[in-house]
């Protein structure tokens, strides 16, 4: 009977253990490079802020103090990365990860107050942006009006040119599209992690 009990109680301990780190699956990644486990939460003003596991107290994710975060409730990785013509780095949220990544940036505008009272939706525009170094990522699609879509082809095209026959296989593709890219974003990993290991 005392065996049972305890045994009880292990398995108890063990579920609460097990929900607790279930509960608190976010982190953040600082500049030094540790990873902090804890729980991120939007606080009713802009931005984010961390509550590290275990601590009282939160603090705002900043670019100050961090380099990437992950939110556990949508599973997004953002990471601090610097656009073409910025001055400063932004969290952009990371939907590819390997030799060459892919972000996209969202800029949301709010909807207006039009003639008689009639409001008008917001509108908002993302754009990709890939590369091989958070510093210097190129821009590669837009659902905006501005810039060259020519000019995001060739960007795009440079990036996967290092394997002459994965670039022909884009080009036959006549497909410019969101999907056609990501799905060429993850051949493109796919053929550098293959060499990689053939090369070993």
């Amino acid at each position: 009977m005392k065996k049972i009990s305890i045994s009880a109680a292990v398995v108890f301990l063990l579920l609460l253990s097990f929900n607790a780190l279930k509960a608190q699956k976010d982190y953040v990644v600082k500049l030094t490079g540790d990873t902090i486990f804890g729980k991120i939460r939007k606080p009713f003003l802009d931005g984010l802020k961390f509550q590290e596991t275990g601590q009282k107290d939160s603090r705002y994710i900043t670019l100050d103090e961090y380099k990437a975060y992950y939110r556990s409730k949508d599973s997004t990785h953002y990471v601090a990365v610097k656009i073409p013509g910025a001055k400063k780095y932004e969290f952009l949220e990371r939907m590819e990860y390997g030799k060459l990544q892919l972000f996209v940036r969202v800029v949301s505008s709010p909807g207006t107050m039009g003639p008689g009272g009639v409001m008008t939706g917001g509108s908002s525009t993302s754009t990709w942006y890939a590369g091989f170094d958070l510093d210097s990522l190129l821009e590669v699609k837009t659902n905006g009006l501005m810039g060259s879509r020519s000019q995001r082809e060739k960007n795009f095209d440079t990036l996967i040119s290092t394997y002459p026959e994965l670039l022909e296989d884009f080009k036959k593709e006549k497909d410019f599209s969101f999907a056609m890219i990501r799905a060429y974003v993850r051949k493109y990993n796919y053929y550098h992690r293959q060499i990689k290991n053939e090369v070993k």
